[in-house]
């Protein structure tokens, strides 16, 4: 009994497993494009079965005379087989795939539910899984420059003690100036006085 038991155990496992992986290996961008066709999509895994869907731009209606639809095929991972999804109606794709697949076609064909492709295959294109890895998320650090703020105010004590020396000398060249001009007066004033002493002395002796 306890051996059951444990392969019973064993089996849920397994079948957990096995239901889990798919979803997380195959889910991803779908992309399929040529010189003239390019269809944009993507697969997610819902309920047991990968859900597709997405939309092609090129895509000529009617391809042939007869090969007038078109249809989105998988290629699965284990078998190598092409699995029909669904049909490109108007530029716009919709379907299921329970396998996990990897490359896809669109093929042109007379009928939209074949089971098989035709050989006229339109444009081919691959699934490119997600990538949900955390660890290779990278941080990406940006340094400011600073302002040279020092440079600025240098200058502007530079200007101010050439102003300063300016206004000193200035002052300087003006202080001689007037002392010149005192002391001219001031001879002047002694000349005049001189004079008026030299006449007054004359005039005493004449008399």
């Amino acid at each position: 009994m306890g051996h059951m038991k444990k392969l019973i155990a064993l089996f849920v496992f397994s079948f957990l497993f096995a239901a889990a992986t798919p979803a997380i290996a195959r889910e991803g961008a779908i992309d399929l494009t040529n010189s003239s066709v390019s269809c944009k999509g993507i697969s997610l895994f819902q309920s047991g079965s990968y859900r597709v869907f997405g939309r092609c731009d090129g895509l000529v209606y009617p391809h042939e005379t007869t090969y007038n639809k078109y249809v989105l095929w998988g290629k699965t991972v284990s078998r190598g087989e092409l699995i029909r999804i669904g049909a490109v109606d108007a530029g716009y794709f919709s379907g299921n795939i329970a396998s996990p697949f990897g490359d896809m076609v669109i093929t042109a064909e007379t009928d939209n539910l074949v089971r098989k492709p035709s050989d006229k295959v339109v444009v081919s294109g691959k699934l490119t899984v997600f990538d949900f890895d955390k660890s290779k998320v990278t941080t990406t650090t940006t340094t400011t420059a600073a302002t040279p703020v020092a440079s600025t105010t240098n200058s502007g004590m530079t200007v101010q003690n050439a102003s300063t020396t300016t206004t000193s000398t200035a002052g300087s060249v003006v202080g001689r100036i007037l002392t010149s001009l005192l002391v001219i007066i001031l001879v002047i004033v002694g000349i005049a006085i001189g004079a008026s002493l030299i006449f007054r002395n004359r005039g005493s002796v004449s008399h």
